[in-house]
């Protein structure tokens, strides 16, 4: 069974003479360019970086970018890697890619029955998968039926900063509680130390201790859900917030809401923070709340999901009696196995793989009202995936029933914002009119 890989591509070495310039252009005489053009040799840069970094003062290295290739990973690396907020991704579509020869990653040292036990059932579930497919089950809906450990493949771009930080997560923080996540790790590690040495374990030294979750809970077999969606934490007063930023920053009229929807600035917004929970999210439904750089997010552990054995049940499988039979059986017959796993020694984050794409979750996130529009504007569009969209319109619905109603009534996908529609050839042709106050239950 090959092993995932983790490969930087691009590096740009000569950063390294500017984040040494970043170093000294807060102690030194002359300009930007004169400091640059007068930077010492590789090994008197690489002193002072490192003397730098470890007075606390980690802003220089971001001037040092990365792009990395993570090749044959479990999607469940690829959720650990989207987390972390300064970087960016692109990521295998499970929407449009047929994932029937994708293949899935065993855990490294996992008991030999229990091993045996997890090859099976991914053989299966890519089974089902295919079967799936066979009855005429779109590929964004047969999709939740693959395992978590199937192999995923995503570029991701960061800076150096926020590399060191993953790093160090993946070998002494909480990734490290994975086999998969520390070997990608070190491969990391080995590639990073060439450019920057002895960096990678400075900041393991200094790292402050990370609590991990203690996941040890029954495994059920679980029913088909519907989302459910809670705000949790609104501002006070948020229409008196918002006109008093509007007439701090003198740009609009206090009741012209729209033309501050419009605004391609409109920081006013920012000021209105608000929290959702939100149940009954697959656990392929989470990348799309993580994406969101602007979001803050609290998700449980992979076993969690696994252990209450809940599912989404797409509405094409439902209108099938054969699909979703094969479908029901195989979320069932996956908490038995995990059941049966643990009984032979498996433990909790090599469960974690036992998770489905389908099973369902829980999480916090708290995000202002700026985002909020940028959520709503992509995730309420007809042409999002259909999981996504229901929350999302959900969410709008709630915020309608709160004291920013005259507000958030004009929030919805971007044809209904704008007037516009960003899809090009690939537009719905159904344009949602926001007078339309029924638009977020369709």
């Amino acid at each position: 069974m090959r092993k995932g890989t983790a490969k930087i591509l691009l590096k740009n070495e000569d950063a390294l003479r500017v984040a040494a310039s970043a170093a000294r252009i807060s102690t030194q005489q002359g300009g930007a360019l004169e400091i640059y053009e007068g930077s010492g040799s590789r090994e008197r840069d690489l002193k002072l970086i490192g003397k730098v970094l470890s007075s606390g003062h980690k802003s220089v290295i971001e001037h040092q970018n990365f792009a990395l290739a993570l090749d044959g990973v479990s999607v469940l690396v690829e959720q650990f890697c989207i987390e972390f907020r300064l970087a960016s991704f692109t990521v295998k579509s499970r929407r449009y890619v047929d994932f029937s020869g994708a293949g899935y990653v065993v855990p490294e040292g996992m008991e030999p029955g229990a091993r045996a036990l997890y090859e099976a059932r991914c053989e299966e579930l890519f089974r089902a998968y295919d079967r799936l497919l066979a009855l005429g089950v779109p590929r964004e809906d047969a999709r939740f039926v693959l395992p978590y450990g199937f192999r995923s493949n995503f570029y991701m771009t960061l800076n150096a900063r926020e590399l060191i930080h993953m790093i160090a997560a993946m070998l002494a923080g909480r990734g490290s509680a994975w086999a998969e996540i520390r070997m990608l790790g070190e491969q990391l590690r080995e590639q990073f130390d060439a450019l920057y040495p002895g960096v990678i374990d400075a900041e393991l030294k200094c790292a402050p201790a990370e609590r991990l979750e203690e996941c040890e809970i029954p495994i059920h077999t679980g029913s088909a859900v519907k989302p459910s969606v809670e705000i949790v934490s609104a501002p006070v007063e948020p229409m008196r917030l918002l006109r008093a930023a509007t007439r701090f920053s003198g740009r609009f009229e206090e009741d012209d809401l729209r033309t501050l929807l419009g605004d391609a600035r409109p920081r006013e917004l920012e000021l209105l923070n608000y929290a959702f929970r939100i149940d009954g999210a697959s656990l392929a439904c989470v990348t799309h709340f993580t994406r969101h750089r602007m979001l803050s997010l609290l998700l449980r552990h992979e076993l969690y999901a696994l252990s209450a054995g809940d599912y989404v049940l797409p509405e094409t499988v439902a209108a099938n009696p054969e699909a979703q039979r094969l479908y029901e059986e195989a979320f069932a017959a996956q908490a038995g196995a995990a059941a049966r796993a643990r009984e032979m020694g498996a433990t909790d984050a090599e469960l974690a793989y036992f998770a489905m794409a389908g099973h369902t979750t829980s999480l916090l996130i708290s995000l202002n009202a700026r985002e909020l529009l940028h959520f709503a504007k992509l995730r309420c569009c007809n042409r999002a995936q259909w999981e996504i969209r229901g929350i999302a319109r959900e969410m709008v619905r709630r915020l309608n029933e709160t004291e920013a109603r005259p507000l958030f009534q004009f929030y919805g996908p971007t044809c209904a914002v704008t007037g516009k529609c960003p899809e090009g050839r690939m537009s719905c042709g159904h344009p949602v009119r926001i007078a339309d106050e029924k638009w977020f239950e369709g």
